[in-house]
């Protein structure tokens, strides 16, 4: 992304925060993963018992190396609900403030609404669209596919690229016409508002990052 590209980003990026808070979730963004992984520091004491769910954006930026060697991280899926803070990405979030997750077992999902003490999304700004609309789309298209070929799935997508169902529709929401026992787009969550305000912070980053 150019410095122009950036630029015009910027007022995207203010009115999603801004509607992130509306909604009742703590919002902030950096610049870069170096900004991130300070900010992370500031959030996170070390030792703290934490967990989290498959994100390749964890593993980009660095935040699943902080976690590793620095807290007391859990890999078990049901500590993972007394974790104090639970990180995670997201599969898309709208400029309405609110977060679009798709999980394949639910587990993911699940401790995001509820358990952890703290939840921390984490997400670059190729992860911003318009609206739901967008946001399901954008895990057809662009989230799910290189998603199960990176875990090695048999799903239609790793063949074409593409859900069988790409396109929005509004009596569906997920892979319809999916049959694959391997698919991970089986539980849809979206997250239009926070009645504990603060439990989740959601930060975005000026770079892309994940799926």
């Amino acid at each position: 992304m150019d410095a122009n590209q950036r630029k015009a980003m910027q007022g995207i990026i203010k009115e999603t925060l801004s509607n992130l808070e509306e909604n009742g979730f703590e919002a902030a963004y950096v610049n870069d993963k170096a900004e991130l992984n300070t900010l992370i520091r500031t959030i996170i004491p070390e030792e703290s018992l934490t967990a989290s769910g498959g994100s390749e954006t964890l593993v980009e930026t660095g935040i699943m190396d902080f976690l590793r060697t620095k807290t007391k991280y859990t890999e078990n899926r049901i500590l993972a609900y007394s974790a104090s803070f639970y990180l995670t990405s997201a599969n898309a979030v709208t400029m309405h403030g609110e977060l679009y997750e798709v999980d394949g077992r639910g587990n993911r999902v699940s401790a995001m609404l509820f358990g952890p003490e703290k939840v921390i999304v984490i997400a670059g700004i190729n992860k911003i669209v318009t609206d739901l609309h967008a946001a399901v789309e954008r895990v057809k298209t662009k989230a799910a596919p290189p998603n199960c070929i990176r875990l090695g799935k048999d799903t239609p997508c790793t063949r074409t690229g593409h859900c069988v169902s790409p396109s929005f529709s509004s009596s569906h929401l997920s892979a319809l016409g999916c049959t694959s026992p391997e698919r991970i787009c089986s539980n849809s969550v979206i997250f239009s508002r926070q009645n504990v305000k603060g439990r989740i912070i959601v930060i975005l980053v000026g770079e892309e990052y994940g799926y």
